[in-house]
């Protein structure tokens, strides 16, 4: 599934995960992403935890940036590079 969204914040946060929750896919492209707060976060980590093999691709810097300061880098399962 791709996030169309470019905000992915507490705003954006139930659309998604309503979304989310319905689709087959587990992987989340965030290509289009370019801001992401905690709550979206806090979600993608709860769907980490409920979809087995939930994979986030295409992440920019500045989000990925976000996420390791927030601590769920190593939760979502994403590397540098």
């Amino acid at each position: 599934m791709k996030i169309e969204d470019e905000s992915f914040t507490i705003y954006e946060v139930e659309k998604i995960r309503e979304e989310m929750l319905q689709a087959n896919d587990n992987v989340i492209d965030m290509s289009g992403v370019k801001k992401i707060d905690m709550c979206a976060i806090q979600l993608l980590c709860s769907l980490k935890k409920s979809k087995n093999g939930l994979s986030i691709i295409n992440a920019n810097g500045d989000v990925l940036s976000t996420i390791e300061v927030s601590g769920c880098f190593a939760i979502l399962g994403l590397r540098h590079g």
